[in-house]
């Protein structure tokens, strides 16, 4: 086996089949859950997608970053300003598709990636930290600097899925052209010039009877009149009239029988299918084709960090992580080795950005505050932030947890105000916990139990 994959081309394919298995295994099961579940799958997705950067800038480059929600930004507002305003691909001419958003998506995200790590290659520290703090505050503020472009504080809504032939041009609306009273005065025809045509009074009499035709253009004999008024005799009887005392019975009223069974109505109409889908007969439903697309991204950027992470780049990272002199004795430039670490991350960010924008069907600076880095920060530190596997883990653990934690506290009657803070507690004991008890997160913790266990049954007599 190790022979087979010493094969050029071996590791990649291997790759490709692991990752094409458990894509297969999570559509699977997208399948088979609720829609509910489905969000929260594709909310594990879509922060799995963004921590796989994580884990390349943090655990193998050896950098601080607090800012990779604001890169996720550039993505969400790359997507919405492509999706809303352009309807062809510029210079080849072909019709837009959310594909091209998520594409130009993630080449905003290597150019910001290319000004953040030129610009923090020579920071180490709490003054990268800083660095990315300030990034993490300043872009999304940026959005409320300018309005007319990105939405202010309302953001930018999108309507998911992509509508079919693209959205609507935007059109401005047509004003009037007025041009000046002195520039252009009325032209009026002068009252003696053009009289007032009026027929002579002696040319119809006074005593002539007015021709008028009936309202309903019926002649004058379809008309109600004193001689044409109905007489007793045909008028209705009183048997024919609906009294209390030839009210029908319920003896007289349909069976229950003769309606409709519950049998006879379609069944196969599902409640949370959009208008468009229910008039189509279909079962769509909004949250399994988020998870679909969130899944769909995440094992196509994974696929990539794989082969990254497991090929000559992942060695060059970690050997300027450990050590970047010898690095550079080595010939390898520490300078460009964390830029290209940015670049990534900030790519993967990007793409996980525009990822969010579908399942929020929003754009706006409230989605991608502070909060989102630090969370992806978390994610990364309790899932394990030297290992891919531990990006799914964290994605995991942010989608459980405050669900968790809402669960409790509804169960206990806790307040509103300890109920919103109280994932937020939770996160900053665990992380505590897990950097005392097991720097390596949750996935390092199981491979060192795994490896001593193996350890010791090789020593057991």
């Amino acid at each position: 086996m190790l022979n087979l994959l010493r094969l050029p081309g071996a590791r990649f394919l291997s790759h490709l089949a692991i990752v094409f298995v458990i894509w297969a295994a999570l559509m699977r099961i997208n399948e088979g859950i609720d829609p509910l579940m489905s969000y929260y799958l594709a909310l594990a997705a879509m922060y799995a997608t963004a921590m796989f950067g994580m884990v390349i800038l943090v655990g193998l480059s050896g950098q601080v970053s607090l800012g990779n929600g604001a890169l996720m930004a550039i993505g969400g507002y790359v997507f919405a300003l492509t999706s809303l305003n352009w309807q062809t691909v510029p210079i080849l001419g072909w019709q837009w598709n959310p594909i091209w958003s998520m594409i130009f998506a993630g080449f905003g995200g290597i150019a910001v990636g290319l000004i953040i790590g030129w610009i923090g290659a020579r920071l180490r520290g709490p003054y990268l930290a800083g660095l990315t703090l300030g990034i993490a505050v300043g872009i999304p503020a940026i959005a409320t600097r300018f309005p007319e472009l990105f939405g202010g504080e309302t953001g930018l809504m999108l309507t998911v899925p992509y509508p079919a032939g693209g959205y609507a041009p935007a059109v401005e609306p047509a004003t009037i052209d007025e041009a000046p009273l002195d520039e252009a005065p009325l032209e009026q025809a002068p009252l003696d010039e053009a009289p007032l045509e009026q027929a002579p009074l002696d040319e119809a009499p006074i005593d002539a009877p007015l021709e008028q035709a009936p309202l309903d253009g019926g002649s004058g004999g379809d008309m109600l009149t004193a001689d044409n008024f109905p007489s007793s005799e045909s008028s209705p009887a009183a048997g024919d009239m609906l009294t209390a005392d030839n009210f029908p019975s319920a003896e007289s009223s349909p069976s229950v029988s003769a309606l409709p069974s519950d049998a006879a109505l379609p069944t196969d109409i599902d409640p949370i299918a959009g208008g468009d889908a229910l008039l189509a007969g279909s079962a769509f439903v909004l949250e399994r084709w988020q998870a679909s697309l969130a899944v769909t991204a995440a094992c196509i950027i994974g696929f990539l960090a794989l082969n990254l992470v497991r090929g000559r780049q992942g060695r060059v990272w970690r050997a300027v992580r450990d050590d970047s002199v010898a690095a550079a004795v080595s010939g390898i430039s520490p300078a460009g080795s964390k830029i290209s670490a940015f670049v990534v991350s900030s790519f993967f960010a990007a793409i996980a950005g525009a990822v969010f924008a579908q399942i929020l069907s929003y754009v706006g600076p409230g989605a991608f505050g502070l909060g989102l880095s630090l969370s992806l920060l978390v994610g990364v530190v309790l899932g394990g932030r030297a290992s891919l596997g531990g990006a799914i883990i964290g994605g995991v653990l942010l989608v459980a947890l405050p669900q968790l934690v809402f669960n409790i506290a509804g169960d206990r009657g806790w307040p509103a105000n300890v109920t919103d803070n109280a994932p937020n507690l939770v996160y900053g004991l665990l992380v505590v916990l897990v950097v005392l008890i097991a720097p390596g997160g949750i996935l390092g913790s199981l491979k060192e139990g795994a490896r001593r266990l193996l350890d010791r049954s090789r020593t057991a007599p």
